[in-house]
């Protein structure tokens, strides 16, 4: 019986994560999603989850006005400014989604 080593079991891991990332975006176009979309947008707001949800639910808006249905995509969101009180909270946000065209 064949031993097991732990750089096997990577390399076996490796290998079934990268067949699922290959097989992702075919599933993702078979719905006629083959447009990538993507916006950035900053949002404020007096706490840091009003900041964040204003910043990702401006950059949405933009890729929903171009793609009229659009997958729920990635956002990419960080913070650009927060005053010193810790009154205000700004973020810039990109969101990626696949759209029909």
């Amino acid at each position: 019986m064949r031993k097991v080593t732990w750089l096997r079991r990577l390399g076996l891991a490796l290998a079934v994560m990268a067949a699922g990332l290959a097989t992702t975006p075919v599933s993702a176009h078979a719905d006629g999603y083959d447009t990538p979309r993507s916006a950035t947008a900053d949002g404020a707001g007096s706490t840091q989850a009003a900041g964040w949800a204003a910043a990702e639910n401006r950059a949405r808006q933009a890729v929903l006005a171009v793609g009229h249905d659009c997958t729920p995509g990635t956002y990419n969101t960080f913070s650009i400014y927060i005053s010193p009180g810790g009154g205000t909270w700004v973020y810039r946000s990109t969101h990626e989604a696949m759209c029909v065209d």
